[in-house]
């Protein structure tokens, strides 16, 4: 039975309405993350309801979900961007604030530091090796829920017909046909790619296509599949060779996943 935290979705609610700025332009930016945090706590109870995990890795997981990217209202604030090369580490961030407003204060320790970790890690690149069990469930619960709902709003961004938004795109440069080869070497062999490593809008969405290899979870998988995103965001690929190799990569580890029928 998933636990009650309806108490910390209202603190939730209250902290980002904190930050509301009626009239103004900015406001779409703070619905987006708002709007976002609450997708990906909904697809991380699709993950957990998939999985057994005991009452406390899944407190754990949903609160981690819930405050995932709580550090993100105060980063625009104070940078008006959403990239952490550009500003701070929005996790970082949100682990220090959900400690300085002692959000869980009637929490006990262990899970307070928990949820804590999972905010502070959702966002690296690699996760430590010697995590607690716990902490590590959760992380990745996060990390997949979290990939699952950017997929969406981002493709939104690519095909649409205006200029590109340099808060969501983090400022890429654009080009039809213009992409880093590094980039395109990773995806084609299976391998992540590193934010640092993007120079054009192309490698963005290189990089979103890479996150089948990272994907820890049959369900969360089944998801990506299930709603189309990944064929979406296949389809705004610039129209080249190397692009139709991707494409067959990535569809190729979907279909893998999904017929291993492994949690």
């Amino acid at each position: 039975m998933a636990p009650d935290i309806t108490t910390y979705q209202e603190w939730f609610a209250q902290y980002v309405a904190g930050y509301v700025q009626a009239g103004s332009d900015d406001q779409q930016y703070i619905d987006l993350k708002r709007d976002h945090t609450l997708r990906v706590f909904e697809n991380a109870k699709q993950i957990v309801d998939s999985l057994q995990l005991d009452s406390m890795t899944m407190k754990i997981t949903l609160l981690g979900a819930l405050f995932h990217d709580v550090g993100r209202f105060e980063q625009f604030r104070l940078y008006k961007t959403y990239s952490d090369r550009e500003s701070v580490n929005h996790g970082i961030l949100g682990c220090r604030i959900l400690k300085y407003e002692q959000v869980l204060g009637h929490e006990p320790v262990e899970i307070q530091r928990a949820v804590r970790s999972v905010v502070a890690m959702h966002n690296k690149f690699v996760l430590p090796s010697a995590l607690p069990e716990h902490i590590r469930v959760a992380t990745h619960i996060v990390r997949d829920s979290d990939k699952l709902d950017i997929f969406p709003v981002l493709v939104s961004n690519f095909t649409h017909d205006g200029s590109m938004n340099d808060v969501v795109n983090m400022g890429l440069e654009e080009g039809a046909t213009l992409y880093t080869p590094e980039v395109l070497y990773n995806v084609l062999n299976g391998e992540s790619v590193k934010y640092g490593d993007m120079q054009y809008v192309n490698d963005f969405k290189l990089l979103l296509s890479s996150w089948v290899f990272g994907l820890e979870y049959r369900a969360s998988m089944r998801l990506l599949d299930e709603r189309g995103l990944m064929v979406r965001l296949l389809d705004t690929l610039p129209a080249l060779p190397e692009m139709e190799q991707v494409k067959q990569v990535v569809r190729d580890e979907i279909q893998r996943v999904l017929a291993d029928g492994v949690s």
